[in-house]
């Protein structure tokens, strides 16, 4: 059997952004596009995942809860999180009102 959870190329720009990341090289104007998440909270499950209000998603749209796929990068001070699919902008927090 096998199992591929993520193409290659999803998972090298995954690695690419949270090297980013963590060299603090990255800036909110190169995550401008990115769709914002209202009213999160991050999910207790096995892996970490958020699940929000979506706004401005390229296929989920604007207005709809989502669940995202697993979360391998989170700052609430500058308000962003990395998915493995994508980088979203967070809104206002469920549980805190902030980030």
């Amino acid at each position: 059997m096998k199992l591929r959870y993520a193409p290659v190329e999803a998972l090298s720009r995954l690695v690419d952004d949270l090297r980013l990341a963590e060299a603090a090289s990255l800036s909110i104007s190169d995550i401008s596009d990115s769709p914002i998440l209202h009213s999160h909270r991050i999910l207790p499950m096995s892996v970490g995942i958020l699940e929000g209000i979506v706004e401005g998603h390229p296929k989920l749209g604007t207005g709809r809860p989502i669940t995202t796929s697993q979360v391998f990068y989170l700052d609430t001070e500058l308000g962003i999180a990395r998915t493995l699919s994508r980088w979203y902008r967070l809104g206002v927090s469920a549980e805190t009102g902030r980030h």
